[in-house]
């Protein structure tokens, strides 16, 4: 998908390469209908990038529900400790001990995780954010230039039509 915009990007470039030089100007002229095409198949490669942004915060959650079910598990493990060694004093404070040992380790475990799962998705969405800023960027600069192309040749029309 990321590819598909940089290879679309590729051919625009080589389109805009190959297009007739205007002399004294530093304008090139194109075939619309080319650079059009491309734009309608860089439209449709973008919404797969979008896709993919979603699908990496559909994971990020589905990890931050397997941390806390593993971490609900790991204090359930420990209650039912503690209430089997409950009978005697020495070893119900043992098993408290015990408990809140695994409840702190489930808890850090969580955050880690979930730090683990926010730092990740937040660089895949970084990566996915600048690919989409720079493929706009590259659009806005072609189509200020293609403008400009056409106000130069409504320009140039109207100067022949006068002479």
């Amino acid at each position: 998908m990321e590819h598909d915009v940089f290879e679309i990007l590729e051919e625009l470039e080589e389109i805009v390469d190959r297009g007739t030089k205007i002399p004294m100007t530093g304008k090139v002229l194109v075939d619309d209908s080319q650079i059009f095409e491309l734009i309608d198949r860089m439209r449709t490669s973008l919404p797969d990038e979008i896709r993919e942004a979603q699908r990496v915060l559909y994971e990020r959650q589905k990890i931050l529900d397997e941390a806390k079910a593993e971490a609900d598990h790991i204090l359930e493990r420990g209650k039912s400790y503690v209430e089997k060694l409950a009978g005697e004093n020495e070893v119900s404070k043992q098993a408290q001990s015990y408990a809140e040992d695994l409840a702190r380790q489930a808890q850090n475990y969580a955050k880690e995780v979930k730090l683990g799962a926010v730092q990740y998705t937040d660089e895949l969405l970084q990566r996915v954010e600048k690919s989409v800023g720079e493929t706009l960027q590259a659009l806005r600069k072609n189509r200020e230039e293609l403008r400009t192309l056409a106000k130069q040749d409504q320009r140039e029309k109207k100067v022949e039509s006068a002479e």
